[in-house]
């Protein structure tokens, strides 16, 4: 995982001379849902993005922590740290609203306890994809207010999904 950041940070600061391209940074409160065959918690985590836009193509570093557990029957589950590598192309260029497809990599950790019994952390890592939605205000171009449905782990009994809202903003 750690490789994968370091090839991520240097594709963002290789070519800041495009015309076209901006470094940005986004805010976004992130609902997990983690379904199982017998349910399913929607633990609430806090994200944060740095990424580097040209034109219709942006690579996007995503790192998302905790804010809130759930519970399923007395068994509490959290995700105390997401991340992700993702590469965004965007569809419609030209339109307000923009229409984004994801695709990347994430790693989400699970912890899960239960009463009386130690708490257990357990990684899942995979091929992410999703699609996302943004406007920019016509007040200030650069801010950007998103939103994002991606598939961050699909098991054979365990998926992982995340809603995102917030905003970006290009620099």
């Amino acid at each position: 995982m750690l490789f994968k950041l370091k090839i991520l940070l240097l594709l963002m600061v290789l070519d800041f001379s495009v015309a076209s391209a901006a470094a940005y940074m986004g805010l976004a409160t992130s609902l997990v849902n983690i379904k199982t065959d017998n349910g399913s918690t929607r633990p609430v985590l806090a994200d944060i993005s740095l990424g580097y836009v040209m034109d219709v193509h942006k690579l996007e570093l995503v790192l998302m922590s905790s804010v809130s557990d759930d519970n399923l029957n007395q068994l509490v589950t959290d995700v105390p740290f997401a991340g992700s590598l993702l590469y965004r192309f965007t569809t419609t260029p030209r339109s307000l609203l923009h229409l984004d497809l994801i695709i990347g990599y994430s790693q989400v950790e699970i912890e899960s306890s239960y009463i009386q019994v130690p708490a257990v952390t357990e990684k899942f890592s995979g091929i992410s994809y999703g699609i996302g939605l943004e406007e920019a205000l016509k007040s200030i171009p650069q801010l950007k207010f998103k939103i994002d449905f991606i598939q961050l782990y699909r098991g054979d009994q365990l998926t992982i999904n995340s809603f995102n809202a917030g905003f970006r903003y290009e620099f």
